[in-house]
């Protein structure tokens, strides 16, 4: 993997997750934790939210990343665009990527503790890296 795509991968833990559903466009705000190989997302919804009905009529999504949330004066703004597909997760895994999120974000208890959440994967398939606004590249994953 790029290294730049690794290093905006790890440095940050927010991303904005764009899912669709009967022609309709649909972007959340989401914090995500990072699989150890960079190849997956985990993120945490509720089962009753648009986001995820959504993902569950249509797997197929974008994921945008950004280095606004550590910014470098005088540095260009880094952002990479994903195509990813959604999976679910085993109880095993739910269970290690929920303690993962308790401890590394405990700003989102209240979700994590919800009874209707759930625990899921974005697969990261490709990406298009823009370093400012010209320099770009762009490959499967």
């Amino acid at each position: 993997m790029l290294a730049k795509l690794e290093t905006i991968l790890r440095e940050n833990s927010l991303c904005v997750l764009c899912t669709e559903a009967a022609g309709n466009p649909y972007c959340s705000l989401m914090t995500y934790l990072l699989s150890d190989d960079c190849r997956t997302l985990y993120l945490v919804s509720t089962r009753e939210s648009r986001k995820f009905k959504n993902l569950l009529a249509n797997p197929r999504v974008s994921v945008l990343v950004d280095s606004r949330q550590h910014p470098t004066a005088g540095a260009n703004i880094v952002s990479v665009t994903f195509a990813g597909l959604f999976q679910t997760l085993v109880d095993a895994e739910t269970e290690r990527v929920t303690t993962a999120f308790a401890r590394e974000h405990p700003e989102l208890t209240e979700i994590l503790n919800h009874p209707d959440s759930v625990i899921f994967a974005i697969k990261l398939t490709s990406y298009l890296l823009l370093d400012g606004p010209v320099d770009a590249d762009q490959g499967d994953l």
